[in-house]
């Protein structure tokens, strides 16, 4: 049978292959350009309320701290009196505001305000210094709001304004200084007439902070006060507009936009092709030694905190490159490998600043916890030291004294015996303390060197223990928590002392803060034993509060706190596990005691996996050498 020759058709083979692939490479990038869009978009995303989570704890720290301050300053005897009409207090309250407001830079001004409404002392910071202001420059405020609202509380209650633009003799200051009022009413003189004292904070520093963690971003973050009023990330016209009689607010502008937000405290939505992400802050939380004087005026200071991000969409998600790219895929096909490589890289990248990010926040704790423990070692040391310096000053000066006795020929043998038994007295107690400095700096030596060095070495465990504990125990004393100690003899680890202690440090100030209410008792037990010939098992245990069942799985999660508001972050039980499985080579579990309280266990090797190299290399650097 004869074949018929079928004439190729070069441009309709090339054109129905190169329009199926063209068509099929379109797809993929589509697809390729358009997840990368929605990546970037979630990170920006996560960017955002990260630092919108960032800024409203520094700000509430900040603003509890303040409230505390004007809590101290109100129960100053000298104050009060000064506030109830003795006039002999004036200096000594002065010297009070000076040296308050020297040491403490975010405060622009402290005053009191009479009943009627005057000025009776007030002290202001001018070019970061604390000056007096003269009694014919003392203002009249009786017209002023924060003045009239603060007397309606109860004496020792703290009012809080709202952050405004400080007002001198009835015009806004300028360049213009945000300022945020404290003020609570002093004791009632024999009149019944009270004083008020007020504070006035700089909050050019606080809404500072929200510029700080928006650096962290790609988007601008802009702060609004509940009315809708614009204080941060708008043009200088549109803010403040309340001071000056202006409607340039949100509420204003974008009705729609206004009511999402404010109908959640925090959140994120879509609205005509814009994604907007927002947190609500400062909503009164404070520190528990002030809580019961907060009133709701704290409310008055609360701020909204958005940030705008394109959403993503297939159009969106073309550039110029994505184009160009596409163009020169299309020549040549054969680069979508690299274009797959480029986006596995980029991927891949993510992964390790994420991770490199996880291990600077936990690199930060460990440092934050070594430098409480330089501050309470160096308050523990005052004591010895300075009971030191006194004995000595009191023996030189009575050496002094037998000096002159006997260049004068007056001194007796009874004058050398009170001496002789004055100079051994004094010789003990100064012996005395300054062991008991010695001794407090070697555990402190010890454990810091341990927790700055990452090599392996060679310890026993009761020694570690003790050591972490008289690092700590500045921390502990003024609390009503007995730390016990139950440790074996003789358990020598080959292991990383810093890092057992670090562990140590978490457990027990994790246990301090969750087991225990405000100036409750309670005791923590740390047990350390062999479990067979290779394991340790070391526990802390506590007779609080127990963890609660629902919660004790999520215990070791990152970030995962049930005392945010008080100082809690989350790392401390997560570092533990990463520390626990990762360097020490061991486990770790929670689980609550029968008779109540939590008890955490943890179980590793004595000699760690990790580090090997390293310990080997540090025993033979120890041997003596050998004489040639």
């Amino acid at each position: 049978m004869p074949y018929t020759l079928v004439k190729f058709n070069r441009t309709r083979f090339f054109l129905s292959r190169f329009l199926l692939a063209a068509a099929l490479l379109f797809v993929i990038l589509q697809t390729s350009f358009y997840v990368s869009e929605k990546s970037n978009f979630e990170e920006r995303r996560a960017s955002i309320l990260a630092a919108l989570e960032r800024a409203e704890t520094i700000i509430q720290s900040e603003l509890s701290a303040f409230a505390t301050d004007l809590h101290i300053l109100s129960h100053d005897d000298r104050l009060l009196d000064f506030a109830m009409g003795n006039e002999d207090m004036y200096q000594p309250t002065l010297r009070g505001f000076m040296s308050f407001t020297e040491h403490k830079s975010s405060i622009a001004q402290l005053r009191i305000i009479s009943g009627e409404g005057k000025e009776i002392i007030r002290v202001d910071r001018t070019n970061g210094r604390p000056h007096e202001v003269p009694e014919e420059k003392l203002q009249e405020k009786s017209g002023r709001y924060y003045f009239n609202e603060a007397l309606e509380l109860n004496t020792g209650q703290i009012y809080f304004s709202p952050i405004d633009l400080n007002v001198e003799n009835g015009q806004i200051e300028t360049p213009w200084r945000p300022v945020l009022r404290l003020a609570t009413p002093l004791q009632a003189d024999e009149t019944g007439t009270r004083s008020v004292l007020v504070m006035n904070i700089n909050a050019e520093s606080l809404l500072n902070n929200v510029n700080v963690t928006q650096a962290t971003t790609a988007s601008k973050i802009q702060l609004a006060n509940m009315d809708g009023y614009w204080l941060l990330g708008v043009p200088d016209s549109r803010l403040w507009g309340f001071m000056f009689g202006r409607e340039t607010r949100l509420g204003a502008e974008n009705p729609q936009l206004w009511s999402r937000i404010t109908q959640n405290s925090d959140g994120d939505f879509d609205q005509d092709g814009v994604h907007y992400v927002f947190r609500t802050i400062l909503e009164g939380s404070s520190a528990p030694s002030v809580a019961e004087h907060i009133t709701p005026t704290s409310r008055n200071v609360s701020l909204i905190a958005f940030s705008e991000l394109r959403s993503p969409t297939l159009a969106g998600s073309w550039n110029a490159a994505s184009a160009l790219l596409t163009a020169v895929l299309m020549a040549v096909l054969a680069a979508i490998c690299f274009a797959w490589a480029q986006a596995a890289g980029a991927r891949h990248l993510a992964v390790l600043g994420k991770e490199a990010a996880q291990a600077e926040m936990m690199r930060r704790e460990r440092l934050a916890s070594l430098g409480s423990l330089v501050a309470g070692i160096a308050h523990e040391l005052n004591t010895p030291i300075g009971s030191a310096v006194l004995v000595g000053s009191t023996l030189s000066s009575r050496v002094q004294e037998i000096l002159e006795m006997i260049k004068s020929g007056k001194i007796l043998r009874s004058d050398l015996q009170v001496f002789e038994r004055d100079l051994g007295s004094g010789m003990a107690i100064l012996l005395r303390n300054l062991e008991r400095a010695a001794d407090l700096i070697g555990h402190f030596k010890q454990m810091a060197m341990d927790q700055t060095s990452e090599r392996r070495r060679e310890f026993e465990l009761k020694d570690c223990v003790q050591d972490v504990l008289a690092s700590i125990s500045p921390q502990i004393r003024n609390k009503k928590i007995v730390i016990v100690r139950k440790i074996e003899p003789d358990l020598n680890l080959v292991s990383f002392p810093g890092a057992l202690a670090q562990v140590l440090i978490n457990l027990i100030t994790n246990a301090q803060m969750h087991a225990f209410g405000d100036d409750q008792s309670g005791q923590i037990t740390i047990t350390g034993k062999a479990v067979g010939a290779d394991e340790i098992e070391l526990v802390v245990a506590d007779n609080g509060q127990g963890i609660p069942e629902d919660l004790r799985q999520q215990v070791f999660e990152q970030f995962f706190t049930t005392k945010l508001a008080s100082g809690g972050n989350g790392l401390g039980l997560s570092i533990v596990r990463n520390i626990v499985e990762s360097v020490l080579g061991g486990t770790v579990s929670a689980s609550n005691a029968p008779g109540g309280g939590a008890t955490l266990t943890i179980r590793f090797p004595r000699v760690s996996p990790y580090g090997a190299t390293d310990y080997a290399q540090e025993k033979v650097d120890a041997e003596p050498k050998q004489a040639a």
